[in-house]
């Protein structure tokens, strides 16, 4: 059975305050939220009084009062987790109540003088009020077709808004939890009324009574592992090209997701390109030069059958970033996101880059290989000989 005997780190936010700066991460069957918070009592180099300062850009005229960078930010933070992970782990209360969260603070920069507590965060009774008003919808749910969130194993966050995690149930099958945790809860709280986290509630509740309406659907994804037929598979490649050719040509828009995983067959057994948040690029599927370390320019004077020469080169300039920080993961088209860019200026590159990953998904669908593509995170890494 899978555990994470290590401590794998995840977000990091701060509070609409700015006094409080949360940090989350996994390991031993165990999610936990950590918490910075600002204290005028402590003295301005105390870490949780550095990290906020850092986190919000405050100025100070005292270097030791911040950090040179945000990475030395997110190393210290990670830093400090790391050394109190094998004693606050054992904790009981961090496995018995929903609402425990680990206070993080040190009176320098010295590891070894990082002190923690285990603490209910205030808001969470506010968190359980909004979840059980009815005014945003009702979640109706009947005998037997409820987990108890406590039971739950939490693994690492999925694509998506929100909540969208792997966990593993009491029965020790795997499965995804979807909708609105305290981490999430507490990102979005505001002094204004929540208007964003009861506006997430709300559509978390209308999504799922929409899915408990629907009728099961006739093409269920293959858990008995069978191969599927040639003909079956020409057809669903037909499909895919045809969508992407209508998504570049017809729409002028891009996917930026496109991956077997976004198809979904129909009744007739038709492929259909779906999700279509525009979000973020699969690992699996991402073309290689649109990984956000790659500019492209084009050679007009070579223009062939309408189409320029792409020339691309690896960007060597100071460090540039168009995506939010901590919203995403590690990868490098996690800090600068091509799609934006080149479907202004290059779209002939953007459509080559969908192509790319149109091929690969063919080849996933082709090859039905056994290999759920876990550990790849960067499109160089999977081998398709």
């Amino acid at each position: 059975m899978e555990t994470h005997h290590e401590f794998e780190p995840e977000w990091v936010w701060a509070d609409d305050e700015g006094t409080n700066v949360y940090a989350q991460g996994y390991g031993r069957d165990l999610t936990v939220i950590f918490s910075f918070c600002a204290d005028k009592h402590n003295p301005p180099t105390s870490l949780a009084n550095r990290v906020c300062t850092k986190f919000e850009g405050l100025e100070t005229e005292d270097a030791a009062s911040t950090f040179p960078t945000i990475e030395d930010l997110h190393a210290a933070i990670w830093g400090a987790i790391r050394h109190i992970w094998p004693h606050c782990v054992s904790h009981p209360d961090l496995r018995t109540k929903l609402d425990a969260v680990v206070g993080v603070d040190s009176v320098d920069s010295s590891v070894e003088k990082v002190t923690w507590n285990i603490y209910s965060h205030p808001l969470f009774p506010w968190f359980v009020q909004n979840l059980a008003d009815e005014s945003l919808g009702r979640t109706p749910t009947g005998p037997g077709n409820s987990v108890d969130f406590a039971s739950l194993i939490r693994y690492e966050q999925l694509g998506g808004r929100g909540c969208t995690a792997r966990v593993r149930l009491p029965t020790g099958e795997y499965s995804v939890f979807k909708g609105v945790d305290f981490r999430t809860a507490l990102q979005y709280s505001d002094n204004e009324g929540d208007e964003i986290i009861r506006n997430l509630i709300s559509n978390w509740r209308r999504e799922y009574n929409t899915l408990q309406h629907l009728p099961p659907h006739p093409n269920d994804s293959n858990k008995k592992g069978l191969r599927i037929a040639l003909d079956l598979k020409a057809h669903w490649c037909a499909n895919m090209a045809a969508a992407v050719f209508h998504t570049h040509r017809i729409v002028k828009t891009c996917h930026m997701d496109i991956k077997p995983g976004n198809f979904v067959a129909d009744a007739s057994d038709n492929l259909i390109l779906c999700d279509w948040e525009q979000h973020d690029a699969p690992a699996t599927t991402i073309a290689p030069e649109a990984d956000g370390t790659w500019d492209v320019t084009e050679d007009l004077p070579t223009h062939q059958a309408g189409r320029p020469r792409l020339v691309y080169t690896r960007y060597s300039g100071t460090p540039r970033r168009n995506v939010d920080e901590d919203v995403l993961g590690d990868a490098p088209w996690h800090t600068w996101n091509v799609f934006p860019h080149w479907s202004n200026e290059h779209p002939w590159a953007l459509e080559l880059a969908e192509v790319f990953s149109l091929g690969r998904s063919m080849w996933m669908l082709l090859c039905q290989p056994e290999s759920d593509f876990e550990d790849i995170k960067h499109p160089d890494q999977l081998i398709t000989d």
